[in-house]
């Protein structure tokens, strides 16, 4: 796995914290994931995980050493080679996950406590040319 990048956030990522990741995928892109993750152990509170190869948009979380209940999105706005800008929102109940401004998909919170929520991690086959975490007034 090639890490691209990991910062933490010991105050919690949620809610009303988004994360905006920009950068592009190689041509030769398979996937890429965005992690949000709980730093005292090893719960993967939000996995966004868009897979290429299968034009698909994979949601998950890894709860009690093990992950839940897959989500797909088809709906599939990544080109290989292309920019794009991935936001993902965090409100009381779901992240919300906005592709160049469009949103296409709302994951309900599986960690129930949200402030456990302090880390997030880029990894695979993306080109990262910024990623920031911003505060944000309900929406």
């Amino acid at each position: 796995m090639c890490m691209r990048f990991e910062a933490t956030c010991p105050e919690g990522l949620c809610p009303g914290w988004s994360i905006i990741v920009k950068g592009e995928a190689p041509s030769t892109a398979n996937k890429f994931e965005i992690n949000l993750m709980c730093d005292r152990d090893d719960r993967i509170a939000f996995h966004f995980n868009p897979r290429f190869s299968e034009s698909d948009i994979v949601c998950n979380s890894y709860v009690s050493n093990r992950w839940g209940q897959e989500e797909r999105s088809n709906n599939f706005p990544f080109g290989a080679g292309e920019p794009f800008q991935v936001e993902i929102y965090s409100d009381n109940e779901n992240f919300h996950v906005f592709i160049d401004d469009s949103k296409i998909l709302k994951y309900k919170h599986r960690v129930e406590d949200l402030k456990t929520v302090t880390k997030v991690q880029v990894t695979h086959d993306i080109n990262i040319s910024s990623v920031e975490i911003t505060k944000k007034p309900y929406y």
